[in-house]
C-alpha cells in the first residue's frame, strides 16, 4: 500500500470507516455502515473517472463482508491482496 500501511487500512475497512484509494488510474471509495433494519451494509465505489457502485453486500457482519470484499476480483479482474501494492491510500 502506497502512502499508507496496509494493517491501518484493512482496520479501517473492518471498522466501516470511510476510505479514499486509487489503482491504476481510478479512484475508489469504500464504508461499511448499519442500516435501519439492522442490517450491515458494505460497499466499493468508483469515483473516478466515473461515479458507480461496482459492489456491495448487505446482512453480514462486518468481518464477513471484508471477508467477501477482500476475495472479489474487484480490481480490474484482481483481488485486494493481489493488488494492495499498487494501490494508493489517499485523504480527501
Amino acid at each position: 500500500m502506497i502512502n499508507g500501511n496496509i494493517d491501518e487500512f484493512v482496520d479501517k475497512l473492518w471498522g466501516g470507516e470511510e476510505v479514499i484509494y486509487t489503482y491504476h488510474g481510478k479512484k475508489y471509495f469504500s464504508q461499511g455502515y448499519i442500516q435501519e433494519n439492522g442490517d450491515y451494509h458494505f460497499e466499493l465505489v468508483m469515483w473516478e473517472p466515473k461515479t458507480e457502485v461496482l459492489w456491495e453486500i448487505d446482512g453480514h457482519t462486518n468481518q464477513e463482508s471484508l471477508d467477501a470484499f477482500l476475495k472479489e476480483p474487484l480490481f480490474d479482474g484482481r483481488t485486494f491482496w493481489e493488488c494492495e501494492k499498487e494501490m494508493e491510500w489517499v485523504d480527501e
